[in-house]
């Protein structure tokens, strides 16, 4: 029988691969196949993600930790809960958040429908219910808002269909999907040679799709052990199998996105890598087996830096 770990190796290549030959692991974000939004929508669910009536003590919002003015991430290792103590893991961008496959550092919640309803009930965040909710708002004369953008009523599926309206209005492309698209002059050699380089190393195994990451989980230490006596590992680091209890989950986590992540820092699910150039040579070593040579390095990071979002 073949290890778990080889298999979580083997899989995401099985998924490079069907790209084919010829075909890019990375799908482009063209502007004009987004999906038309209602502008309404967009509006009232820019309201909501800034209100702290969504909360029970009324004084967060989506935006306390997810502030649009740094990329939807808060820069910090690890956010504050409500009671001002750190949360499990560090607070990810909300950019491309829709595009994700399923939902939280360990991908416990399929839809994101699902994750918004499950941070109003979580005690640590918004500490409340939908219903809860729909009455603060009800009383904060909100009706009308809803009623031009469309829905009949106050609850808690219109709440999360406008929020995840706005969400989708967060997504623009990068000047590396105009270079995919076929604007050539968008990158530069070293820039084009970083992306060379990260589909040669196979970091492409784990970022590929058009949210490049975000659609599959994968153990930390895939090659190389990361969790040792000498880097020993905490009740969050167990990952995905604090929810199955399953022996080949420990250590799993979502794959991150890495659109912005050159605005996002810091990294991994607890926040304790700072810059991009060590993550990419902790990756190249513990998940690919490789000691990634200095100007590798720098030619990937390079690369990375052109998935920045142009704010259009």
């Amino acid at each position: 029988m073949v290890k778990s770990s080889l298999l979580k190796l083997i899989i995401p290549l099985i998924l490079y691969s069907t790209f084919g030959v010829g075909k890019e692991p990375i799908v482009p974000i063209n502007s004009n196949e987004l999906p038309v939004l209602s502008l309404k929508k967009i509006g009232l669910g820019l309201q909501l993600y800034n209100e702290p009536l969504l909360s029970k003590t009324v004084d967060i919002s989506c935006a306390t930790c997810h502030p649009l003015s740094t990329a939807t991430a808060d820069g910090a290792k690890l956010s504050l809960d409500n009671q001002g103590n750190t949360l499990t893991y560090n607070t990810p961008s909300l950019d491309y958040v829709t595009l994700n496959y399923n939902y939280t550092w360990v991908g416990r919640d399929s839809t994101l429908a699902a994750h918004i309803k499950a941070l109003v009930l979580n005690k640590k965040t918004f500490n409340s219910s939908m219903s809860e909710v729909a009455t603060r708002l009800s009383t904060a004369n909100y009706l009308f808002k809803f009623n031009n953008a469309g829905y009949e009523e106050i609850n808690g599926n219109n709440i999360t269909d406008a929020l995840i309206t706005f969400l989708q209005s967060l997504i623009a492309p990068s000047r590396f999907d105009l270079y995919l698209l076929g604007d050539k002059k968008q990158l530069s050699d070293t820039e084009i040679q970083g992306y060379l380089l990260f589909k040669d190393y196979g970091c492409v195994s784990c970022h590929q799709g058009r949210n490049i990451g975000g659609n599959l989980r994968q153990t930390i230490g895939v090659r190389h052990s990361y969790f040792t006596d000498e880097n020993p590992s905490s009740l969050s680091d167990l990952g995905y199998y604090n929810i199955t209890k399953k022996e080949y989950d420990k250590f799993s986590f979502r794959v991150p996105s890495l659109r912005n992540v050159a605005q996002t820092a810091p990294y991994f699910h607890n926040g304790s890598i700072n810059t991009l150039k060590e993550a990419i040579i902790i990756m190249g070593y513990y998940q690919l087996g490789v000691n990634v040579p200095e100007e590798d390095i720098l030619a990937i990071e390079t690369f990375l830096k052109t998935l920045n979002k142009i704010n259009e």
